[in-house]
């Protein structure tokens, strides 16, 4: 199981590296990678050197903060997860996209991953209700100013920003790939 989640992961570095490369902008902070590989357990080993390709991330860390974690166990065996952040209220929707895309090789486990970002750290909270049901209460919505849900068995994977909060906003949806 360690291994095929090794293997997940490169190819979805792999894909990251691939799409940082088309883009123009410059960025401001940066992660390096040496080497990847990527096994065939079956009969081959094939080896990809990554020469200090400099991915760069336009957000901010100082405008996202993780909160809290929670797992919720389904009946099939698998879990789904939600995660809450504590965001700048100013946070652009291009901001949070870059989070997204950073950030989504990290949230590759379980059926659904839901990042819930919060204007204020004291509102952020779990929904009473099963974690894919969402929140429900106005004091709740009032408070969240962007989700971001992940499917990992079907690959759906998209950003719903709201201008000013999900209570009072239009939704904005962002495909993240």
């Amino acid at each position: 199981m360690n291994k095929r989640h090794s293997l997940k992961k490169g190819i979805i570095l792999l894909v990251l590296l691939s799409c940082n490369k088309n883009q123009k902008e410059n960025k401001s902070v940066t992660t390096s990678a040496d080497s990847i590989s990527i096994i065939d357990y079956n009969t081959h080993k094939y080896s990809m050197e990554v020469s200090k390709h400099q991915l760069k991330s336009e957000y901010d860390n100082s405008k996202i903060k993780k909160i809290d974690s929670k797992e919720e166990a389904r009946s099939d065996g698998n879990f789904n997860q939600m995660t809450l952040f504590e965001v700048d209220k100013d946070i652009s929707s291009e901001q949070l996209k870059d989070y997204c895309l950073t950030a989504k090789p990290e949230y590759n486990n379980g059926y659904f991953q839901i990042l819930v970002f919060f204007k204020k750290p004291n509102s952020a909270r779990f929904p009473d209700n099963p974690l894919t049901g969402m929140y429900i209460e106005e004091s709740d919505l009032k408070n969240i100013k962007a989700t971001y849900t992940i499917n990992n068995i079907n690959g759906y994977s998209k950003l719903d920003y709201y201008e000013n909060n999900n209570w009072e906003s239009l939704v904005q949806t962002i495909d993240i790939n």
